[in-house]
């Protein structure tokens, strides 16, 4: 069970609105005689980008220069990955992507150990990165197939 504060209903629901596509797209990718694993790839590359882009808001806070300048390069490096992952082949587009989740769940996780994000607002991005992580894992398969 999560330990600290529950996430705030409206964050739930954008949670949620956000890992819906994921299976809709992966059974596309998988059963579309198209290939639609790009579609899926972008969206996966849409995800890391607004995740990516939250730490551009923590930045804003009443911080000193080095903490606002790593939020906001933090924030841009993810925004490079995802571009790179959509101008990858898409295998290398998907591993590029998994591998970003997972280093912005352990980002988020470090924050939180240092207190300077909410716990809830933690678990809540680790939920989005996991849900997008584990979809792209099974994404990956129909295009290396």
């Amino acid at each position: 069970m999560p330990v600290g504060p529950p996430i705030p209903g409206p964050m739930r629901v954008i949670a949620v609105l956000a890992l819906l596509p994921f299976p809709a797209l992966l059974v596309l990718a998988w059963l579309s005689p198209a290939g639609l694993a790009p579609a899926l790839l972008s969206y996966a590359a849409l995800i890391a980008a607004m995740l990516g882009g939250a730490h551009w808001l923590v930045a804003t806070g009443p911080y000193g220069r080095a903490r606002i300048a790593a939020e906001g390069l933090s924030g841009l490096a993810v925004l490079a990955v995802a571009w790179l992952a959509l101008i990858a082949p898409a295998y290398l587009g998907f591993l590029l992507l998994i591998a970003a989740f997972f280093v912005l769940i352990l980002r988020d996780a470090l924050a939180e150990e240092a207190a300077a994000c909410p716990s809830w607002f933690t678990r809540w991005r680790a939920y989005i990165a996991a849900g997008a992580a584990a979809t792209c894992v099974l994404g990956v398969f129909p295009v290396l197939i």
